[in-house]
């Protein structure tokens, strides 16, 4: 008997989406809605949260910021082996970023025949600090990436594995609004 080779897992995707929500009136905008990319460390993850692996799971997200006046800097490239970590970028350039545990338990999507098939993963920034010197300013910091990030030591960042990784056109911190970011993760087999 002959068997056909297949691969059974064709598509393994990512989105996000950022929304800005005035806590007075409730006035909410979405300002990013984008596909994003997973990352050589979110195969590695994958792989440590099927085999059970303690604190293997989604624990937060890293959002990456420039204080540059104007706006005017380059942002670092994103690639698959993640060649430009957040830790690396300069703070004297401007260059600072958060490391959010999620605040929200994550939820999940169904899809056609799926069932829960996409796991949504959910951070607001109320008020945060910077992980760098770099300090987090109302109408000066200039948000321009997130990555979605398991802990494998939550009390030690230097052991975080990033999943995804996405970049966007900077959005300006401003303390009026509350940002929310939402990461999808869909799982497809067909």
């Amino acid at each position: 008997m002959q068997t056909e080779n297949t691969n059974l897992n064709k598509t393994i995707s990512g989105f996000i989406k950022v929304w800005k929500t005035s806590p007075i009136t409730g006035e909410t905008e979405l300002v990013i809605d984008q596909p994003n990319m997973i990352l050589y460390g979110g195969a590695r993850l994958m792989s440590y949260a099927i085999s059970g692996r303690e604190n293997s799971k989604i624990w937060g997200m890293y959002i990456g910021f420039n204080n540059t006046p104007g706006g005017n800097f380059t942002r670092p490239v994103i690639d698959p082996a993640y060649s430009q970590p957040f830790q690396s970028l300069d703070p004297s350039d401007g260059f600072g970023y958060l490391r959010e545990p999620l605040t929200f338990t994550p939820s999940y999507l169904s899809e056609g025949v799926y069932v829960d098939n996409t796991a949504l993963f959910s951070v607001m920034i109320t008020s945060a600090s910077s992980v760098n010197p770099t300090p987090f300013l109302h109408d000066v910091s200039r948000i321009y990436e997130v990555a979605l990030v398991g802990a494998l030591d939550p009390n030690n960042s230097v052991k975080d594995v990033v999943f995804s990784r996405t970049g966007f056109n900077p959005i300006k911190y401003d303390t009026n609004f509350n940002f929310t970011i939402t990461w999808g993760i869909k799982f497809l087999v067909d």
